[in-house]
């Protein structure tokens, strides 16, 4: 009980002769102790060089915490640290000249570096002790950080003895850890817990957010943690720990929305979220692995930890490409529903030749290209083109594969009238893409309609154009002559689907064959190449046209036997 209100004391000679009348009184109460064992077992215990600095330094570091805890409120901690440096410096000697051995050199005047091992053992118990206390005062209603930070420039700015700093540094330490524990412990339960998930352009859904800010302190504790630094570990989980479970979530709850988005089929939010708040999270987690990966973790449980991180970092970082590889496959999905449901088959694509050309797209076209992909359009406006085009490249593939594939599955037959119809329901995904409302710039729309698929189009409307002329009834030739020489097809495009846009001037009735095919010879230009542009698959094209060449068996009066080039 002395020794605790002694230490309670402010540092002075007083107290420094009081402890020397009490600590000269213990050789004779260790000598009283011996005779009472002797008859009561345990009844006292010795008080050794040990105990009397940890009683003494607990009740002493708890007197500087509260001086500091003071100082943390106002102004001046690097003077209160002076101070108490000083105030120290004043009670050591008498407390070394009564621990033993050291009593000559007590007398010729102690600075805060004598004293050795006990001084050593003093100081750091001293500021453990402090800082146990500086902790309780500092309560889970104030920040630690703020604390750490402050104390960190007071030892910038004070000079003090280098086992002080070293204390004090250690101090600052374990202060900014616990605020790495508590601020990252809040941070996580709200974002586990958050039930707003919507972003929008001005800014990032909420959950989003609060996963950044779980990265910024992890990234500062490992830059601030040096080597050899702390004389103790602090409790609680290390840096790397809460860094391996950080990307973890990150990866499961990017992974998981952006799958929740598709199966709603809302590409506008899976869009945002792939696109805008994904990439600053990946941003984040690749500088957390490059921290974790450096030369400076020594333990083995830290080098696992930096090669799991390193692993989940990869993983997120494949995350966009995983993530527009489903977003195809959706879009796909929903362009194969739509035709199935709407587009017409049967006689609607099998109607004769009419005088006037198809001029205006199918009802069904612009209803499900709109559908499917309006909402794409919509998702990325404000966005960068660099961050629009790897998102429209995979809809208008699923898209445009879906229509081609629904037309081959079904085995839908064309007339000429009506592979000239499928051209202009083509032209609803450019005229789509041409609307100024989307805000695309003209490159970005340039480069999409170089788009291989673009090109598929243009070889299956080749295959289904490659049908005879029909017969103008002004014109009748008797039957008996070979129709073969009357059969024509037309010269193969070498451009994309721009070279199909114009069919001018319109047939009229009663006009002669060789004006007809010079009419359809227009639609297609000039160039070399033809093979270029059919598709791969270019006889299931060709099999689906209606007016087909009949083997010569077939052909009506049986006439005109001999075969001819054109045949």
């Amino acid at each position: 009980m002395q020794l605790r209100a002694l230490g309670r004391a402010p540092a002075s000679p007083i107290l420094s002769s009081q402890l020397a009348d009490l600590l000269l009184a213990l050789p004779t109460y260790h000598q009283l102790q011996e005779k009472a064992l002797s008859h009561v077992p345990g009844a006292a215990r010795p008080f050794p060089e040990a105990r009397v600095l940890c009683l003494l330094t607990g009740e002493r570091g708890c007197q500087v915490a509260g001086q500091l805890n003071e100082a943390l409120r106002g102004s001046g901690l690097w003077d209160q640290l002076g101070k108490c440096c000083r105030g120290e410096q004043e009670l050591l000697p008498g407390l070394l000249g009564l621990m033993g051995g050291v009593a000559g050199s007590a007398s010729s005047g102690l600075g805060l570096g004598g004293g050795g091992v006990l001084w050593s053992q003093y100081w750091t118990l001293l500021w453990t002790a402090c800082a146990q206390s500086l902790d309780l005062r500092l309560g889970p209603w104030r920040d630690p950080r703020a604390a750490a930070q402050q104390l960190s420039q007071a030892l910038d700015q004070a000079s003090l003895p280098q086992e002080c700093e070293k204390e004090l540094a250690s101090l600052c330490h374990s202060l900014f850890h616990q605020s790495l524990i508590r601020s990252w412990d809040q941070v996580f339960c709200q974002a586990l817990g958050s039930a707003s998930d919507q972003s929008c352009l001005s800014s990032s859904s909420h959950t989003s957010e609060l996963l950044q800010q779980l990265f910024p302190p992890l990234l500062d504790a490992l830059q601030e943690t040096k080597p050899g630094l702390l004389l103790c570990q602090p409790q609680g989980p290390a840096p790397l720990a809460l860094g391996l479970c950080t990307l973890q979530t990150t990866l499961l709850w990017f992974w998981g929305r952006a799958q929740q988005h598709l199966a709603a089929w809302a590409p506008g939010s899976f869009l945002l979220l792939i696109q805008k708040d994904l990439p600053p999270v990946l941003g984040q987690a690749e500088a957390l692995s490059s921290l974790a990966s450096e030369e400076r973790l020594a333990l083995e449980v830290e080098q696992q930890l930096g090669l799991e991180i390193r692993k989940l970092t990869i993983q997120i970082q494949l995350l966009p490409e995983e993530s527009l590889s489903l977003f195809f496959q959706e879009c796909h999905k929903q362009a194969t529903q739509g035709f199935e449901l709407h587009m017409p088959r049967g006689r609607y694509w099998r109607h004769r030749l009419c005088p006037e050309l198809p001029s205006i797209p199918s009802e069904y076209a612009g209803f499900v290209v709109r559908t499917v992909l309006e909402p794409v359009l919509q998702g990325l406006q404000g966005l960068s083109p660099p961050a629009q085009a790897p998102a429209l490249v995979q809809a208008l593939t699923a898209i445009l594969d879906a229509w081609l594939d629904h037309i081959l599955t079904h085995g839908i037959r064309f007339s000429l009238q009506g592979a000239l119809q499928l051209r202009q329901d083509f032209g609803v995904v450019g005229e789509l893409l041409e609307e100024e409302r989307w805000g695309l710039s003209p490159e970005l729309r340039q480069s999409l309609l170089m788009l291989s698929v673009f090109q598929r189009l243009d070889g299956a409307l080749l295959c289904l154009l490659q049908q005879p002329l029909p017969r103008t009834q002004g014109h009748r030739r008797p039957p008996c002559c070979c129709a073969c020489n009357e059969v024509q097809t037309s010269e193969l495009p070498s451009s994309s689907l721009n070279s199909l846009e114009s069919l001018e001037p319109p047939l009229r009735p009663g006009a002669p064959p060789a004006q007809t095919a010079q009419l359809l010879n227009t639609l297609w230009g000039e160039g070399p190449s033809p093979e270029a542009y059919l598709v791969g698959n270019q006889q299931a094209w060709l099999a689906l046209r209606q007016h087909q060449r009949r083997p010569w068996w077939h052909l009506p009066f049986l006439s005109c036997l001999e075969t001819s080039p054109e045949s």
